[in-house]
Order: structure tokens, then C-alpha cells, then sequence
């Protein structure tokens, strides 16, 4: 079975899977332990030198190091257009790129959450209002209920691939100091919204979160300017203690701080020998190629496992429970999430994949019209 990424023009970058491998098991993980802390019934440590819950919640942070990758892979084309010489970007396709390859998987994820939820004794008129929000990226405006409360973040991606092109003027900048100087200045003012409006809508949405798709270009950036033998065993070395950072600072600290980190992460991917090769390695890189799949429907296969596998809870111990948890409930997600990457997502990263469902859709209509005289 071939699980590997289709790519449009066939330039697969098996470190940027492995990150995708490090966002998408960070987010899961942090998912399963708030799911087993809220409705396992254990009571949790009160007297602790740390709050576990926001440690728990810190593996959200996944989500971020998403919106660089993003940031990253859409810099390509308009890095190549005008750094590069290369074929000029051409919207529509950029767009319909856009439309073909992720909106079929995120409708259909939605219709099967918003089955469940009607299942689960939903409000059929309520569930479709939310649906139909969903479909057309608004609900983060809104306050109705999600169907899958992670999608709050692929609005925010749909909100700056709307943006994507005009951001991508800043590689017509020919003077590469002024360049770079202008998109450090973005982040920063993308920062300062966030920690100035924390608790609006504002920054969860791309004026609060620009910042790290942001740091996606800058890297794009200074990759193109630097060979791959630039690479350091320092970088190594940082590596490790740069991804501990990542995850282990305190809230508080990581408005700013968030950005440096995951730039400084990529490069470490990038021109760390050793670093490079364990995120290159296949298996990893494999599973972070599905992670648009696993981020759809984890939520859901977690939900109706955690059915089963709260009887696995032990009373006595949260962190006994929360490995338990990690192992059965990671066993299904994979499972569950690498099927629908089979049979859903994979068919529709190929760009041509309209054009055969139509042909071979004109063909059988043909055939029975042939039949049928």
C-alpha cells in the first residue's frame, strides 16, 4: 500500500512530514489526556508545583507548528516566482489547488461529525446551522456549537490562504535585509495582537495567529539562501533542547517566545545531519504526510473509544491511566484516521483527480446510454 503524499509538481520534502509527524502527535496527545482528565472521573493532583493541566494543554501547540508548515509550503510557488525566476504563480490554480485537495476530506468529516452528534440526540436544525457554518469557514465568528471543535484552526489556515498571494509580494522585495526585516516586523505585530487581545475572537483568528505562518516564510526564506551542506552537528545539539522548550514553557511566556522557538526548531530540522535524518526517517515521515486526516477525525474516533476504554481507568493512578489511554486510544486514531487517509484524502491529492471522476462518470453514462438503445 503506498501511504506517501501526492505532490503537485512532485517536490516532496520528507522533513517537512516529520514535522507535520511532531504537530499532529502533539495535538493527539494532548487531546486523549483532556479527554481522559474530563470524563475518566479522577480527580486531579491539586497540590502540585505545576499546573498538569496546562501541561496537558501545551501540546496544542502542535496547531502552531501546523500554521508555519503552512506558511512554509505556500511560500514555495511566490518564493520560486520572484527570488527564483521562476514560472509566474497562477491564482486560479492556486486556488483550485486549494478547493480540490482539502475540501472534499473537511466536508466529509463534517458530515459524519454531524451525524454523530445527531446520534448522540442532537438537534437535527441546530446541527445543520453549524454544519452549513462550518462548511463556509465562518463558525470561529459565530457562537454556535462545533461539530469538531479542532476545525477552528483550519478557518484560520482558509482566512491565510486568502492572504497567501499578497504576502507572497514580500519575495519581490529584492533587498534581502529589508525583506526579512518586514516580515520579522509582521510577526511581531502579530504578537503584540495576540497578547493585546488574548481573549477575543480576534486572536484566534489569522490577525492573532499570522505571526507563525509568518515564521513559515521567513524560513522559506533563509532556506533559499543557504545550501543543505550549510548543515552543523550544533545544530543537533540544539535541536534537542530548542523542541523541550517548544513544549515545556510556561503560557505566560509564550507570545512571544513561540515564534523564535519554531523557527529556530525548522532550522534544526533542516540543517541538523542527525536531526534531518530521524525526521526524513520513513515510517515518520509517512505518518506526518496523513496528517490531515489524522487532525480531521481524531477527535471523533477518541470520543467513541473512550466509550470502551474507560473501563482501563486506574482510580489510583491519573499517570498510569493517562498511558493506558495513550496506547489504546493512539492505536485506534491511528487505525481509524490511516483508513480514512486511504480511501478519502489520498485520492484527492491528486490535482487531476476532477477530471478522471468526470471522464470515467461520462464513460459509464455512454456505456448505459448505449445499452439502453
Amino acid at each position: 500500500m503506498n501511504l506517501r503524499r501526492i505532490t503537485t509538481h512532485g517536490n516532496w520534502i520528507p522533513e517537512i512530514d516529520g514535522l507535520r509527524f511532531v504537530a499532529i502527535v502533539a495535538t493527539i496527545l494532548a487531546h486523549i489526556l483532556g479527554e481522559t482528565s474530563a470524563r475518566s472521573g479522577y480527580a486531579l493532583p491539586t497540590r502540585t508545583p505545576v499546573d498538569v493541566l496546562e501541561i496537558m494543554d501545551r501540546g496544542g501547540r502542535g496547531v502552531q507548528v501546523f500554521f508555519a508548515i503552512s506558511g512554509f509550503i505556500l511560500a514555495q510557488p511566490f518564493l520560486r516566482q520572484h527570488l527564483l525566476h521562476g514560472k509566474a504563480v497562477s491564482l486560479k490554480a492556486f486556488f483550485k489547488r486549494r478547493l480540490t485537495r482539502l475540501e472534499p476530506p473537511y466536508i466529509l468529516s463534517l458530515l459524519i461529525y454531524a451525524m454523530a452528534w445527531i446520534v448522540k440526540g442532537g438537534f437535527p436544525s441546530s446541527i445543520l446551522q453549524s454544519l452549513l457554518t462550518h462548511i463556509v469557514y465562518l463558525l470561529n465568528f459565530t457562537h454556535l456549537t462545533s461539530l469538531n471543535f479542532v476545525t477552528w484552526s483550519l478557518e484560520v489556515e482558509v482566512q491565510f490562504y486568502i492572504v497567501a498571494p499578497l504576502i507572497g509580494c514580500l519575495y519581490a522585495i529584492r533587498w534581502t535585509g529589508l525583506r526579512r526585516s518586514l516580515m520579522v516586523t509582521l510577526i511581531a505585530c502579530s504578537g503584540l495582537i495576540s497578547f493585546a487581545m488574548s481573549h477575543s475572537k480576534v486572536a484566534w483568528n489569522l490577525p492573532g495567529q499570522l505571526q507563525f505562518f509568518l515564521v513559515g516564510f521567513l524560513v522559506a526564506d533563509l532556506r533559499a539562501g543557504r545550501a543543505e551542506s550549510a548543515s552543523s552537528r550544533w545544530w543537533d545539539v540544539a535541536s534537542l533542547f530548542i523542541w523541550i522548550a517548544l513544549f515545556a514553557s510556561p503560557q505566560k511566556e509564550s507570545t512571544f517566545l513561540l515564534p523564535v522557538l519554531i523557527l529556530m526548531a525548522f532550522l534544526a530540522t533542516f540543517y541538523g545531519p542527525t536531526t534531518r535524518s530521524i525526521f526524513r526517517t520513513r515510517w515518520i515521515a509517512l505518518t506526518g504526510g496523513m496528517c490531515y486526516s489524522f487532525y480531521l477525525m481524531h477527535m471523533l474516533v477518541i470520543s467513541v473509544a473512550f466509550k470502551f476504554t474507560r473501563h482501563l481507568v486506574v482510580s489510583s493512578s491519573f499517570a498510569l491511566s493517562c498511558l493506558i489511554q495513550i496506547a489504546v486510544l493512539g492505536t485506534c486514531v491511528y487505525l481509524c484516521c490511516t483508513a480514512f487517509y486511504v480511501f478519502v484524502e489520498r485520492p484527492c491529492m491528486d490535482p487531476e483527480w476532477p477530471g478522471k471522476v468526470f471522464a470515467k462518470f461520462s464513460k459509464q453514462r455512454k456505456t448505459l446510454n448505449l445499452a439502453i438503445k
